[in-house]
């Protein structure tokens, strides 16, 4: 059993035993019982709403919502650069959650890959830490991938100097830059860039390039954020390639050279009763940065 199936099931398995909230988090204290409701209200900021995943049993049901589409938007992004050219998967995940990226990278190795995944990752959200704890347990009985997963805030890991002490060639952004406040959003992701440039590209992992891969929501705020971490490298002297990728039709060209892919499906088949249960996301929908700097 993957990952991918490994975890949603555990995870629906625990949303299904959790029974009512016994402390509602939601703003208003009238939680309507809804998972699917509240994960509108996030999404689409919508007034007097949940505004976060603060809720243990909508963590379950987020997993099982949307891993598949997320793990399947990473795995897009990975068919399109030479994977034979990493020696090995040293991840840096920020803003890990389910780990959805970890996932893609156990899908995309083959059966006799003897490349080891070492896989750390960063979440501020506490309310993760029975899934990764979950996780954990997983990857410990492979051969082939060691996770750590830290509740944590990624600014004060920079700060710390922790991201220095390990030799990544993968940093995965999932879901983060959107989750930042957009009024503040660009201050955020500039002092993120610097701090990985910093701290982490210096001490990339020898004879390997060095993989930048940011998934996000298909929107401008997000997008400009990708032209920041690219004027980053260029001011630093980095050099190397990337590639702008996005999955749904657009209204109009943007500008921003990015390609569509030729198809947006998910690739992995979905339980039933799961894809019925948690209305699980289907379609990929992200844009994407994709860098490799050699």
């Amino acid at each position: 059993m993957s990952l991918l199936n490994a975890l949603t099931t555990y995870c629906a398995n625990q949303f299904s035993g959790y029974g009512d909230c016994l402390q509602c988090s939601h703003p208003s204290g009238r939680c309507s019982g809804s998972c699917l409701k509240c994960s509108e209200e996030v999404n689409y900021h919508r007034a007097g709403g949940r505004t976060d995943y603060d809720c243990q049993k909508f963590m379950y049901y987020y997993v099982c919502r949307y891993s598949w589409k997320y793990c399947s938007e990473i795995v897009y992004a990975l068919e399109q650069i030479n994977l034979s050219d990493y020696p090995a998967f040293n991840i840096l995940s920020i803003g890990c959650g389910g780990a959805p990226d970890l996932m893609a990278f156990e899908e995309m190795m083959s059966a006799w890959d003897t490349r080891g995944i070492f896989y750390e990752g960063y979440d501020i959200n506490p309310y993760w830490d029975p899934i990764h704890s979950a996780i954990k347990q997983y990857t410990s009985s492979t051969q082939y991938a060691h996770a750590e997963l830290i509740i944590k805030d990624i600014f004060d890991a920079l700060r710390d100097g922790e991201l220095a002490t390990n030799n990544y060639n993968i940093v995965v952004l999932e879901y983060l830059l959107s989750h930042f406040p957009p009024q503040n959003r660009a201050n955020w992701a500039s002092e993120l860039f610097d701090g990985l440039l910093q701290n982490v590209l210096p001490n990339r992992l020898d004879k390997s390039p060095f993989l930048f891969l940011i998934n996000d929501i298909d929107h401008f705020q997000v997008r400009d954020c990708f032209d920041m971490l690219l004027q980053k490298l260029s001011d630093e002297g980095y050099h190397g390639s990337y590639k702008r990728k996005h999955f749904s039709n657009r209204s109009r060209d943007y500008n921003d050279g990015s390609t569509q892919y030729s198809a947006w499906n998910n690739k992995f088949p979905i339980p039933e009763t799961i894809k019925e249960n948690f209305n699980c996301a289907i379609n990929c929908t992200s844009a994407q940065l994709i860098v490799e700097v050699q």
